[in-house]
């Protein structure tokens, strides 16, 4: 991707024919598009586009979004922004199950004391079907299977 000279270049090393700045759903938007004539004959074409003219098409966020995305995702790949996110996990699925288990998201009652005590039983209940899970070695949900794989188990049992 060159800023400057507004064009992209493709796998196979061809530069594209337009770069056009539009606003797509409210946003700022580049749309990046590349002759029909470049890729049809180019060897990278099933690789590069499913469009049924072959024609590859980006559409991309103006440079300052683009390279602060591209850094995001770059960091992702990092351990430690795995380590990170592991613990976020294992939080956002406690949360979860807390939603699924004791309907914390709408109080039952009204004023601040009734809600909070509602949500310490919630936490003890929660925290309960935990430990029984944990004790008799049962986990907490099955996992889910598809439509085929059950079908293959009835086949087999």
């Amino acid at each position: 991707m060159n800023w400057k000279t507004r064009q992209a270049r493709c796998p196979a090393g061809r530069t594209s024919s337009h770069w056009n700045p539009v606003k797509q759903h409210g946003k700022d938007a580049i749309v990046i598009t590349f002759s029909v004539l470049t890729c049809r004959g180019c060897p990278f074409q099933q690789q590069c586009t499913t469009s049924k003219p072959g024609r590859r098409m980006l559409t991309l966020r103006p440079e300052e979004l683009h390279e602060n995305l591209a850094r995001a995702r770059a960091e992702q790949k990092t351990d430690t922004w795995k380590n990170k996110y592991a613990l976020r996990a294992g939080v956002e699925g406690t949360i979860n199950q807390a939603l699924d288990i004791t309907g914390i998201r709408r109080a039952r009652y009204r004023g601040l004391p009734k809600v909070r005590l509602q949500h310490a039983f919630s936490a003890t209940a929660l925290n309960a079907i935990r430990l029984d899970a944990h004790w008799t070695e049962s986990p907490l949900r099955r996992t889910r299977t598809s439509r085929l794989e059950r079908l293959a188990y009835q086949l087999t049992a």
